[in-house]
C-alpha cells in the first residue's frame, strides 16, 4: 500500500460515534484521549495482537474477519474478569502485500464487534511493516471497585464449570485448511472459527450472583491450558470429567469424518472464548437459574481438590494427569 494512502487509514478511527455519558472528554484528535470512571469502579485494560501467518492465515480468514477476531479476543479478556468493555484502541501495521480496500475491511469487522458490544473506539496508530500485517488492539473497561473476577479465587470444593461448547474454533480452522472444498458443508465451523462471542454477559452474572468469587479464565489457548493457569495461580488441584466436557454435534460430527479426536480440539485448539472457572458448590443451583434466565449456558466439568497444582482428567475411576499443552509462541 503507497505510504500516501495512510492518510485514508487514519480516518477511519474516527467511524466510531460515542454514547452520552460514556465518560469520554477528549476523543481522538488529540495526543491522548481522557475519560472518566463512574463512580464505584475501576479500569480493566488488556492488549492482544495478531500478527499474519501466526495467529491467522489469509486464505482461511477474510480481512472483516481478521478486524472481529482481533477485537474479540480483547473483549474475552475483559469478560473473564467480569467486566464491562468500554473503549478500544488500535494499531495496525500493513505491508505493501495488503490494499487500502483489504485495510478498510478489516476496519468494518473492528467496528461490526464494537457496536455489538458497546465500545468506542479512541485512538490507536498506523504504520508501515515490510511483510506480515499486524494489528494489535488495547480495551479499557470498568469492574466494581475489588470486585474483578481472577484466575487465583479456585478453592477446595469448588465445582468447575465451562460457559459452552469447546473445540469449534479448531474444527473450523482445521476445516479450511485440509478440507477447503467441503467449507459450504459445514458453515457453522466456519463461523466458530472466524467469528467467536466474547462471553461478557456471562462474566457479568458471574461476577454478581456467586457468594464468594470464584477463579475465572478465557479459553483462548484450550482448555488445558486455561485449567493449569487456574491451579497454579489458586494453589490447588483440579479434577474434569472429559465426558463432561460440552462439544457441539457439528464439531463431533466432523471429526468423525475427518479422522480426527473432537476431545483433543477442546483441550488443546484455544480461541472458543468460553469462559472456564470454579463457583462454591452451594451457588451453583441459583446460578445455573440466573444464566438460564437470561439465554446463558453453563457446563459443570469437574471439581477443585486440595493438593499440589495439577490438573487431573478423571472419568469414573480413571485419573490421568492432563499436559498443559496450548499455543506457546516461544516454543518453536
Amino acid at each position: 500500500m503507497p505510504h500516501d494512502e495512510f492518510s485514508r487509514i487514519r480516518q477511519w478511527t474516527s467511524r466510531s460515534a460515542g454514547q452520552e455519558g460514556d465518560g469520554l472528554s477528549v476523543g481522538i484528535g488529540d495526543d491522548a484521549a481522557v475519560f472518566a470512571v463512574a463512580a464505584g469502579r475501576e479500569v480493566v485494560a488488556c492488549c492482544d495482537a495478531m500478527i499474519e501467518t501466526v495467529h491467522f492465515l489469509r486464505e482461511t480468514m477474510e480481512p472483516a474477519d481478521i478486524g472481529y477476531k482481533a477485537l474479540v479476543s480483547n473483549l474475552s479478556d475483559i469478560a473473564a474478569m467480569g467486566g464491562i468493555p468500554r473503549f478500544a484502541l488500535v494499531t495496525i501495521g500493513v505491508s505493501p502485500r495488503w490494499s487500502v480496500e483489504e485495510c478498510s475491511r478489516i476496519y468494518d469487522g473492528i467496528y461490526e464487534a464494537a457496536e455489538q458490544h458497546g465500545v468506542r473506539i479512541i485512538g490507536g496508530d498506523t504504520v508501515s511493516t515490510p511483510d506480515a500485517l499486524h494489528l494489535s488492539i488495547t480495551v479499557l473497561g470498568e469492574v466494581e471497585q475489588g470486585k474483578a473476577l481472577r484466575r487465583s479465587g479456585a478453592r477446595p470444593g469448588d465445582l468447575v464449570f465451562v460457559t459452552g461448547p469447546l473445540g469449534g474454533a479448531a474444527a473450523g480452522l482445521s476445516l479450511m485448511l485440509a478440507d477447503r472444498e467441503k467449507m459450504e458443508q459445514w458453515p457453522a465451523l466456519v463461523m466458530m472459527h472466524r467469528r467467536p462471542v466474547p462471553r461478557i454477559r456471562e462474566g457479568r452474572l458471574l461476577l454478581a450472583s456467586c457468594s464468594r468469587p470464584g477463579a475465572l479464565n478465557d479459553v483462548s489457548d484450550g482448555l488445558a491450558s486455561e485449567l493449569w493457569e487456574i491451579a497454579e495461580a489458586s494453589g490447588v488441584a483440579v479434577a474434569v470429567d472429559p465426558r463432561r466436557i460440552p462439544i457441539a454435534e457439528e464439531v463431533r460430527r466432523y471429526a468423525a469424518s475427518a479422522g480426527k479426536d473432537p476431545l483433543a480440539w477442546a483441550l488443546y485448539g484455544g480461541e472458543d472464548y468460553e469462559l472456564v472457572g470454579t463457583v462454591p458448590e452451594k451457588d451453583i443451583g441459583r446460578l445455573q437459574q440466573v444464566f438460564q434466565e437470561n439465554g446463558c449456558t453453563l457446563a459443570v466439568i469437574g471439581r477443585v481438590e486440595e493438593g499440589e497444582q495439577a490438573v487431573w482428567l478423571a472419568d469414573g475411576t480413571v485419573r490421568t494427569p492432563l499436559p498443559k499443552g496450548g499455543y506457546n509462541h516461544f516454543s518453536r
